[in-house]
């Protein structure tokens, strides 16, 4: 697939895209529309080919990646389970960036800079409410990460939204997800883990 036919696929909405890179690559910058699999040697064709099956079928699928030899085991993986994969792509995000198509991105915040600059910040806590009994950053709003869907309307697009989890990882997902609805998010790298090993303050309900 050229750079070109990628493009195409992205404007046209033809396939669904499938970034199989590690979930931090993803989540500092991906290309719009993609969805985050990242790729690894055991499960990964079922597990991929079962959502697939389930919530989009039928649907073309584009493998997007910046390894050839696992953009190859991807294919390779899901042709196993009974996926058509339409075109594959090897060569990361770099050639993307050169030809200056827009790229969706989501800052990462330490927990010290996180605190030094609370006050310009919503904190949105992903994590399940048995999670928050550890404690919670003080004025944060908790929306469990499965029900964050049904009520994003709860937040408002003008206000800058730090997301945080237990240990960075399903924030991480958040803040990609939101980023793709414009919103102005920041993933918390290390989540609650080192915000609380910082020593920094949190509250209890």
């Amino acid at each position: 697939m050229t750079l070109e036919e990628l493009k195409a696929q992205v404007d046209q909405g033809q396939s669904l895209m499938i970034d199989i890179r590690l979930g931090k690559a993803f989540t500092e910058a991906h290309i719009q529309g993609a969805l985050s699999a990242p790729f690894s040697q055991r499960g990964w064709g079922r597990a991929v080919a079962g959502w697939l099956k389930r919530e989009a079928p039928g649907q073309a699928v584009v493998l997007f990646g910046d390894n050839a030899v696992l953009v190859n085991s991807a294919k390779g993986a899901l042709e196993a389970e009974g996926i058509s994969v339409a075109g594959t792509w090897d060569a990361g995000l770099g050639p993307w960036m050169a030809a200056g198509w827009p790229l969706v991105r989501v800052e990462n915040i330490t927990a010290d800079a996180l605190k030094a600059s609370l006050s310009e910040w919503t904190v949105l806590d992903v994590r399940e409410p048995y999670e928050l009994r550890s404690g919670m950053i003080p004025g944060a709003k908790a929306i469990p990460m499965g029900e964050l869907t049904a009520r994003v309307n709860e937040l408002d697009p003008s206000k800058r939204y730090a997301v945080v989890c237990a240990s960075g990882s399903r924030s991480q997902s958040v803040a990609a997800w939101l980023a793709e609805q414009g919103y102005q998010v920041a993933n918390l790298v290390g989540g609650m883990s080192l915000w609380i090993g910082a020593g920094h303050p949190v509250e209890r309900a």
